[in-house]
């Protein structure tokens, strides 16, 4: 059904109905009008018999049938209304629709239903039938008096069928009025209908044209109507929407030369694996068919770690990061993040090839392992020399014996950085194999103050320990464990001036608050602070905010990179809180109990 026989019919509905109320209403005001108006003729004329029997009856001892019926048809036949005279006791001596014996033998009225209601109210008006005529009659019955006597009653009766009749005439008329409303109506909602139908269709016709992506036509503007206004505001969406599909476009553009020139593959997956998106470099890395849209990622190629990462995002709804190796790279090694899309199922992921990276990491290590191997030999014989020569009595000189104690001391230096890079690239190869026991933190205060004691009395730095002896054992290798406290604590005795103080102390923290998930370790100084801008780099190999106060103490540079690994290969994090100028805070934190 198109919308012209809509409006139409919704139109012609409207005014039917409208009509039809109208006509109910009319009839029901009409109908009441004319019963108004029967009632008042009936008491004008009940009104006027009173008057005239009033004067003309004869004295109540002399009423007759034939005096006072003649009375009675001489008025009923001036009207179409039928008269009753009815005496104060209920006899009817008078009535236009009986003479003679039947007159005599009507029944008596007093207890009719009009008659007793004139008695009551002064005047009685029923609708009802009628027995002794056997017709419905409306009847108004006044009383007549003579002074204060009551000597009958004046009753005027008029057919409902009169009524009825009239009545019928109105409904006609109104019958008649409805209809030619009616189809005037209609005649006048097919031409309005069509006029405005007409510009709607044009409308419909253009957004059909709009659908299917033509936007360079505009809808004519024939008025300045409520539909002209509609047709200039199509036209003007029109526009818009071109410059927005124009502006998307060349976004698009942009985006997929950027996307198409990255190194990095880029991948974008609808639920946990339908593939809708993959740019070149990860078509290439992961070895996608052609045909790869709306396959399963795990179907293309099966990388569990990679389907885990998805799993994660999904679960999450966080950020996923992971280093997973891909079977079809050289070296197979990629950082893979996989990022949820706000709002809707679908996953973007990035793939970092970073086998050169890796591969380049190993090469250095291993030069360095390679490196520090190849020096401990002449290192271990230099210092060996040297010590011997310092012990066998044989200097001669005071200069001589003073550069033999600088070699030896410069050798120890040059041992004691050896040993430091083979423990480091023993640590990031995983080459150390952890013989962890479940021991208390208390245990490694002993050992700290043997080895660090000397110099807490020379620098007159304080050391507190400030862990209770009911903490929580941890699972450590203790002699690798031992070398973070060393290390951490070494470090701050450097950089503390005298007379400050170190505080060792840890808490517990996690989702049980009576056991906790970490055992986090503080330790605190008051010393000189690290810059801001230095704070990332600490844990760097060789890396010293204060190079010349570091080199004057003999540090390698590699104590805390050292510490760093270490608590790495126990499962643990480290990090640091400092200020310029009021010292600084290293925390550590461990798992409790024996790692699966």
């Amino acid at each position: 059904m198109n919308i012209r026989t809509q409006l139409t019919l919704s139109y012609i509905g409207i005014v039917l109905l409208v009509l039809f109320a109208m006509y109910m209403i009319l009839e029901v005001t009409l109908e009441g009008l004319l019963n108004n108006h029967i009632t008042d003729e009936l008491e004008t004329q009940a009104s006027l018999v009173r008057e005239f029997l009033i004067e003309e009856l004869p004295h109540k001892n002399e009423f007759t049938y034939e005096a006072i019926d003649g009375l009675v048809d001489r008025l009923g036949e001036t009207g179409k209304v039928r008269l009753t005279f009815i005496g104060e006791d209920g006899r009817v001596w008078g009535d236009t629709e009986r003479d003679g014996q039947s007159l005599i033998e009507m029944d008596n009225h007093l207890n009719r239903p009009e008659v007793q209601d004139a008695i009551k109210d002064g005047k009685g008006i029923r609708d009802r039938f009628s027995e002794t005529t056997q017709t419905e009659f409306r009847y108004f019955t006044l009383p007549i008096k003579k002074g204060e006597n009551l000597i009958g009653f004046s009753r005027v009766a008029m057919p409902k069928e009169t009524l009825n009749n009239s009545m019928s005439i109105v409904r006609q008329i109104l019958l008649l009025v409805s209809i030619a409303g009616s189809l005037l109506v209609i005649i006048i909602t097919v031409f309005t209908t069509g006029a405005i139908v007409k510009p709607i269709k044009k409308l419909t016709q253009m957004t059909q044209s709009v659908a299917s992506g033509e936007l360079t036509t505009p809808v004519e503007v024939n008025s300045a109507n409520e539909l002209g206004q509609l047709a200039r505001n199509f036209n003007l969406m029109t526009d818009r929407v071109q410059t927005q599909i124009e502006r998307i476009s060349l976004e698009n553009q942009r985006l997929e030369t950027i996307l198409n020139s990255m190194s990095e593959g880029v991948l974008l997956v609808k639920g946990p694996s339908e593939i809708t998106y993959a740019n070149p470099a990860a078509i290439t890395m992961l070895n996608l068919p052609e045909n790869y849209v709306g396959r399963a990622l795990i179907e293309i190629n099966r990388i569990p770690q990679l389907q885990g990462l998805v799993r994660n995002a999904e679960k999450t709804q966080e950020l996923a990061f992971a280093e997973i190796r891909l079977a079809n790279l050289n070296e197979s090694e990629a950082e893979v993040t996989v990022v949820p899309v706000a709002s809707q199922s679908e996953y973007v992921i990035v793939i970092h090839d970073v086998s050169k990276l890796r591969r380049l990491e190993r090469i250095r290590a291993d030069f360095v392992a390679n490196v520090s191997h190849e020096l401990r030999t002449p290192l271990t014989t230099i210092h060996g020399y040297a010590e011997t020569l310092l012990t066998n009595g044989n200097t001669k000189t005071k200069k001589r014996k003073e550069f033999l104690v600088k070699i030896l001391k410069h050798s120890e230096r040059l041992s004691r950085l050896v040993t430091d890079l083979l423990e480091l690239a023993r640590l990031e190869a995983g080459d150390v194999e952890l013989k962890r026991t479940q021991c208390h933190l208390k245990e490694f205060h002993k050992q700290v103050l043997e080895v660090f004691e000397p110099v807490l009395e020379e620098s007159g730095v304080t050391l507190e320990w400030n862990i209770p002896e009911d903490f929580p054992q941890i699972s450590v290798d203790i002699q690798l464990f031992m070398q973070v406290f060393v290390n951490l604590i070494d470090n701050a005795i450097k950089y503390t001036p005298d007379g400050g103080v170190i505080t060792v102390s840890a808490e517990l923290i996690g989702t049980n608050a009576d056991v906790g998930n970490e055992v986090v370790v503080h330790i605190q100084d008051t010393g000189i602070g690290i810059p801001s801008e230095s704070q990332p780099r600490v844990f760097e190999r060789f890396y010293r905010v204060d190079k010349g106060r570091a080199r004057k103490m003999g540090g390698t540079g590699l104590g805390l990179a050292i510490a760093k690994h270490i608590l790495l290969c126990h499962n643990g994090r480290i990090w640091l809180e400092s200020e310029l100028g009021q010292g600084t805070v290293f925390h550590f934190a461990l798992p409790i109990g024996i790692p699966t």
